[in-house]
């Protein structure tokens, strides 16, 4: 067996968390300002700057409503496999 077994994986790192998050921040601003270079050949809030942005952050968070309120109707009770 070789050492590599008994190291942890990169994701269980305690500054992964923080590095990933750079990185998607990052990643997040450059493609908000490569939206300034590209000419839209249409009209409409659809094509503002930051719609993409925006309408996929407003979605994200009424799924995440959603499906909270879905819980409560799906969620079986904590008995339901002891009978």
């Amino acid at each position: 067996m070789s050492d590599q077994t008994n190291k942890p994986h990169w994701l269980d790192q305690p500054d992964t968390n923080k590095r990933l998050w750079a990185i998607f921040l990052v990643v997040l601003i450059v493609v908000f300002v490569a939206e300034f270079f590209v000419r839209h050949s249409h009209d409409g809030i659809m094509f503002t700057t930051g719609f993409h942005a925006a309408f996929g952050l407003i979605l994200g968070g009424v799924s995440i409503v959603l499906s909270k309120g879905w819980k409560k109707f799906l969620k079986r009770k904590d008995t339901y496999y002891d009978e």
